[in-house]
């Protein structure tokens, strides 16, 4: 049986000391984990990814349909491409695609400058399902099946591991990478997700967690805690932080900064929303607010809550403010904002 989730996307790009913050809500339908779904009826609202890159913002659908809209523009621009698209991330500066859930082999695809799509490379499929890609400035491309961790170099050449362990249910929300490992963030819903560690050289799938002693308890615990970003802290790269975020009837989230086996809350807000404040009338809300984007720059994190957009300092300190009102284009609602 199907059950909704909701979650929130941040699409995040600098440009020079400009970031532009884009927040798209979708209603995303749990699936195995980039599984194409069929084409019907709205299907612009239910966006698995979305990037901005090259002056434009890029968005993917469950159907595989990848579109693009202008800053100023009203209209989505369809992208016209050989097979479904998978996944989406950034390469050089380019919107880069794998393509091919049917086919023998999935096929890497990047945007060229004249706006034609050259093919990357071609990997083989193994009876495995594609989860997500990941895109590194050194020009390596991952991918993550349900059973292997495949990195292509820019020459199209492949390595490929098997994974010993398990991913936790769930969609990938994001993913972040270093010489040594991939972490992948997972976003379950109600059911948590968690964050998690793949070896690239041995493929050990690690989680990433702390747990307190109480049910749910702990700065980031892999059974109640969905994962919505991840990015390397600007003030000590060797540190990682992490979204935190869920709204399940009532709201939970926080930020969490992962220092090797140090981990701790960073910062966390009371909030309440509209069940929340029935439920807790007669006592004091338990909730917090959940945040659904996290990017570093200009020395600090910023946070997309479901309240505002918040900078967040070496300190833990942060300041908020509201979002932009959210504006509809081809049936998908896009809030845009510039911070220094």
């Amino acid at each position: 049986m199907r059950q909704a989730r909701f979650a929130r996307w941040s699409v995040l790009s600098r440009a020079t000391t400009l970031v532009t913050v884009g927040l798209l809500w979708a209603l995303l339908l749990p699936r195995s984990a980039n599984a194409v779904e069929p084409v019907r009826a709205g299907q612009e609202s239910s966006l698995i990814r979305a990037v901005f890159v090259d002056g434009r913002l890029w968005l993917l659908s469950d159907a595989g349909e990848l579109s693009a809209i202008e800053p100023s523009g009203s209209e989505r621009e369809p992208q016209h491409l050989p097979e479904p698209a998978l996944d989406l991330c950034v390469s050089h500066g380019q919107p880069q695609v794998v393509t091919g859930e049917e086919a023998t082999a999935w096929t890497i695809r990047t945007r060229a400058a004249n706006g034609t799509w050259a093919t990357t490379g071609d990997v083989p499929r193994h009876d495995d399902r594609l989860i997500a890609m990941r895109c590194a400035d050194s020009g390596m491309t991952t991918l993550l099946s349900h059973t292997r961790l495949i990195e292509m170099d820019g020459q199209g050449r492949t390595r490929s591991v098997d994974l010993q362990g398990t991913l936790p249910p769930g969609i990938v929300s994001a993913t972040y990478d270093d010489e040594g490992a991939l972490y992948v963030a997972i976003n379950g819903g109600e059911w948590g997700g968690g964050l998690q560690r793949i070896d690239r050289l041995t493929g050990t799938v690690t989680p990433i967690e702390r747990k307190g002693a109480d049910i749910c308890s702990g700065p980031l615990n892999g059974a109640c805690d969905p994962v919505n970003g991840i990015t390397a802290e600007p003030w000590n790269p060797r540190c990682l932080a992490v979204a935190v975020g869920l709204v399940h009837m009532m709201a939970h989230g926080r930020i969490v900064q992962v220092c090797g086996n140090d981990i701790r809350e960073l910062y966390a807000k009371p909030y309440v929303s509209a069940f929340g404040a029935e439920f807790f009338r007669n006592a004091p809300s338990k909730e917090t607010t959940p945040f659904f984007g996290l990017i570093a720059s200009g020395g600090s994190l910023w946070a997309a809550g479901t309240d505002g957009l918040y900078r967040i300092d070496a300190s833990g300190k942060a300041t908020m403010r509201p979002l932009p009102a959210f504006k509809t284009i081809g049936g998908g609602s896009r809030s845009a904002s510039t911070i220094r």
